[in-house]
């Protein structure tokens, strides 16, 4: 693994997801009258975070590259209920209403009622739905990942800032902006703190040993 592979997962990524999240429209308790005039800006944000949170399971392992520890260890499980869970969450809620709702759009208005009760319906099961198993399942895991992975690095030496940072991304689970962006903002920035405390260990990895004669 090359440090700019590495940089390019823990920084890069979450803060081109924060640029793209900061698209997201504003929904509300009626998802079609929320979403219909903004159909295209939902389907590019949600077709995005489909593929974004698999590179966010790469980012965090990046991450907590070469720290070994219980707390490292219970942050990398957590990742899986989060990529099977809001992956599976996000082509059904974000994705799917999109097209549902794009579809309805070019109903006539007597037909936009009924397909808008569907949507509501679509959007509010408990399986995957708004507020559904899916999203408790996986917003625990994000958090759990989160909160391990700060106590991993600091346990690892990495500081208390890059801790509250890498904890403060925890809340990328309340994904729409302001906040989802400023967490994926904050996971970038103890990136780039946690970078900075690998350094002088490499460069000590690196530097020769001295040795002395002693006549």
């Amino acid at each position: 693994m090359t440090v700019w592979l590495r940089r390019f997962f823990t920084i890069l990524v979450p803060l081109a997801l924060a640029a793209v999240l900061t698209y997201h429209p504003v929904g509300g308790p009626d998802v079609f009258q929320d979403v219909r005039h903004d159909v295209a800006p939902w389907l590019v944000v949600h077709t995005t975070l489909l593929f974004g949170f698999p590179l966010l399971v790469f980012s965090t392992m990046f991450l907590l590259s070469g720290i070994d520890s219980r707390a490292a260890t219970v942050s990398r499980v957590a990742l899986v209920p989060f990529v099977a869970f809001y992956t599976a969450w996000e082509a059904t809620i974000g994705i799917g209403n999109g097209f549902l709702v794009d579809y309805a759009n070019g109903l006539p208005p007597a037909d936009q009622a009924v397909v808008s009760g569907a949507i509501q319906d679509y959007s509010t099961n408990p399986i995957l739905g708004a507020e559904s198993v899916a999203t408790v399942l996986g917003g625990l895991g994000w958090v759990v990942a989160m909160f391990a992975a700060a106590i991993a690095l600091k346990q690892a030496g990495a500081g208390w800032p890059a801790f509250v940072l890498v904890w403060l991304a925890a809340l990328f689970v309340l994904h729409p902006p302001p906040i989802g962006p400023l967490a994926l903002v904050a996971f970038a920035c103890g990136a780039v703190l946690v970078e900075r405390w690998r350094t002088p260990q490499r460069k000590a990895v690196g530097r020769p040993q001295l040795t002395h004669n002693h006549s």
